[in-house]
């Protein structure tokens, strides 16, 4: 395997949403990408012809699948992406978002300190560590205890900690990151405001009756544009502190009602909202928030771009284009 403009960064899970941003995002650079994704899912079509990204197929559940890329490539870092990202998948499937989430993640640890000790990991964790928050607490902030509420968030917790030893004990170069909720256009419509959007833009075309069928509206979420997060994840590689721990928010609650508010207010004809049984999931009582503090990744110089009714206006028009 051969890269060029110098040592390449290792992109794992590269076929997903915020590898699909993140994949261009380096390669806009002149960065060598090596954009790992798992059998039978390719690479987006605008990674796949990047002449900086070359793909590599991986089952990152077999122990030493990327040791042979480690030690031929040399690479700069790896960003780790690859994950069972939606909680309720996590849910109904604990044994391999714990083979997924935790055991892969062993086993590019062992990799990387094998084949490439120099190498820096970033490691792409999840805001929902912290656990939920009442909607008087404060953003959550990197030394706040840990409470996962569910097997995705346990798992993710689980994995941070191997990593943290890993820095500790082996010397290894790694960044944690805690990515809180992220949007834009390519969001999967399993997330509630892409779901949102998805509906209006195919109420719009006619048709049917004018309904938009929600769950429940009450939880509180922060919210960036995935394009300012992979911004992030670009200046962490450079700039993290070995060892360190970084939220990347926006630090502003959003009720998921008032995102559903201003899709359906953008909507090309007048649409309703109902509830629908079926998707309505109770929140625990008193615990409805979640909601980060960027002041540590706003230290190094990172500061959002798109203003989140922007986020919204793309990932609307995004599935205009697809309805």
């Amino acid at each position: 395997m051969t890269t060029a403009n110098g040592a390449p960064v290792v992109v794992t899970g590269a076929e997903g949403f915020v590898g699909s941003w993140l994949v261009p995002e380096l390669a806009a650079a002149y960065v060598p990408v090596i954009a790992v994704h798992k059998p039978g899912t390719p690479l987006p079509s605008a990674e796949a012809a990047s002449a900086h990204a070359e793909p590599v197929e991986a089952d990152l559940r077999r122990r030493g699948a990327l040791l042979e890329v480690l030690r031929d490539t040399q690479p700069r870092a790896v960003v780790h992406l690859a994950a069972v990202a939606v909680p309720r998948e996590a849910a109904r499937d604990p044994d391999e978002a714990l083979a997924v989430n935790y055991t892969a993640v062993d086993h590019l640890v062992a990799a990387i300190l094998e084949a490439s000790p120099h190498t820096r990991l970033l490691y792409v964790s999840s805001g929902e560590v912290y656990g939920r928050q009442s909607r008087d607490d404060p953003p959550a902030a990197e030394t706040a205890e840990l409470r996962p509420p569910n097997p995705y968030a346990a798992t993710k917790a689980a994995a941070e900690q191997r990593v943290a030893l890993a820095v500790e004990r082996e010397r290894l170069d790694a960044v944690r990151v805690r990515p809180f909720n992220h949007s834009g256009p390519g969001r999967p419509p399993v997330y509630a405001e892409s779901d949102f959007a998805r509906q209006v833009a195919l109420l719009e075309r006619g048709g049917g009756e004018p309904v938009v069928r929600v769950g429940n509206l009450e939880a509180i979420r922060d919210f960036s544009d995935v394009r300012d997060v992979v911004r992030a994840y670009r200046l962490l590689l450079e700039r993290g502190e070995r060892g360190g721990v970084y939220n990347v928010c926006s630090g502003q609650p959003r009720s998921i009602r008032s995102v559903l508010d201003y899709l359906v207010s953008r909507a090309r004809r007048e649409l309703r909202v109902e509830v629908d049984a079926a998707r309505f999931e109770a929140l625990p009582e008193g615990a409805v928030g979640l909601v980060g503090d960027p002041t540590r990744i706003r230290a190094l110089g990172w500061e959002p771009a798109h203003p989140f009714e922007s986020t919204l206006d793309d990932l609307l028009d995004d599935w205009r284009s697809r309805a």
